[in-house]
């Protein structure tokens, strides 16, 4: 007796990874411990033996509720496999046998609930009723990120010439001066007497001291005489440096930041060069970007195409946001610290803006 009725067992699969963003093959609870998910996706040798119409899983024991209520006994290759893909495709070998153990163990448990005459009880369907609406939510969100994933190679040609200062890449030097005393003996300086000593340093730059016996002197300063943290900061990119910080790039070869200052130290940037990173090098970056930013738009456009309203009387009125508890806020970096040196100043209040993660 063959597979008569995969979408009901389909629906129960599925509801895993979507609920719970877990491998598919994960069980629930009362259907006992998922295997740890190996690395490799291919089959065994063997595998290559089994034609498609051969037998996969064979259940002892099932059709409690009779083959005409679509028991099953025998589930072949060709079967199997297309659940699993439609379910989660690309499952490791571990992930696709414990797949298997569960979705039989499913398979027979649904056939006792059919036998109870279960699926025919209102609850059941108006669950049902929900649920496919929520797998058509993710059948939809697949289709736009399909859709949007092959971008043609002229719209990221134009994208990278709109935003080339998104794919500069700089090297930059840059000096830590630290404000917290790392031993017993040495006193935590003011905040005035920090900013003075910031400013003193930057000066020394400008006129050509050595940045890393710079950092070596703000270092012993308070008490730090291990080794110095490389001055040099080899194909900088926005997004490795703190955002606030980024304004660094915005800097010409040779210009010096002002500092830029948070709770523990101080930080001075030179630019050393910049230069663009070539289409080739950003063309995967280039087309997540895009997908992604898609992605946002057709879910707004969506979700602001309709709007619930809810009958208050029953549900009663929305509850607004508690205020926020003063005095728990984290602290805010300081502004950048003035300085009277000579030498190009880069501005502190840009930033340049993030592409999205997936």
């Amino acid at each position: 007796m063959r597979l008569q009725a995969f979408a009901v067992i389909a629906l129960s699969c599925a509801l895993a990874p979507f609920a719970a963003g877990q491998e598919a093959a994960t069980p629930a609870k009362p259907l006992g411990h998922a295997i740890k998910p190996g690395k490799t996706t291919e089959l065994p040798p063997s595998a290559a033996s089994v034609k498609p119409s051969d037998d996969v899983i064979t259940l002892t024991g099932a059709c409690k509720s009779g083959p005409e209520n679509g028991c099953v006994t025998a589930i072949s290759r060709e079967q199997f496999e297309k659940m699993a893909n439609s379910v989660k495709p690309g499952m490791t070998t571990d992930a696709r046998r414990n797949f298997a153990i569960q979705y039989g163990r499913i398979l027979a448990f649904s056939d006792q609930a059919r036998a109870l005459g279960l699926e025919n009880e209102p609850r059941f369907q108006e669950i049902l009723q929900f649920v496919k609406n929520q797998l058509l939510v993710e059948a939809l969100n697949e289709h736009y990120s399909n859709e949007f994933t092959n971008q043609s190679d002229q719209r990221i040609e134009e994208y990278y010439k709109a935003n080339g200062s998104k794919f500069e890449q700089a090297d930059l030097q840059r000096i830590i001066i630290p404000s917290q005393p790392a031993a017993a003996e040495v006193t935590k300086p003011t905040e005035a007497e920090q900013k003075a000593y910031i400013v003193k340093l930057r000066e020394q730059w400008v006129k050509g001291a050595d940045p890393a016996t710079l950092q070596k002197e703000a270092l012993a300063r308070m008490g730090l005489t291990g080794s110095s943290p490389d001055v040099n900061l080899k194909d900088q990119t926005p997004g490795m440096i703190p955002p606030d910080q980024e304004s660094v790039f915005k800097m010409k070869p040779g210009e010096i930041s002002q500092a830029f200052v948070d709770t523990g130290a101080g930080y001075l940037y030179k630019m050393v060069s910049v230069k663009q990173k070539p289409l080739s090098e950003v063309k995967a970056q280039i087309a997540k970007t895009m997908h992604d930013q898609m992605m946002r738009e057709k879910i707004q456009e969506l979700s602001e195409s309709v709007k619930p309203t809810l009958n208050e009387a029953y549900f009663g009125p929305e509850k607004q946001p508690e205020p926020p508890v003063t005095g728990t806020a984290s602290p805010q970096p300081q502004g950048p610290v003035e300085s009277q040196g000579n030498g190009a100043e880069a501005s502190a209040n840009s930033s340049t803006p993030q592409p999205p993660k997936k």
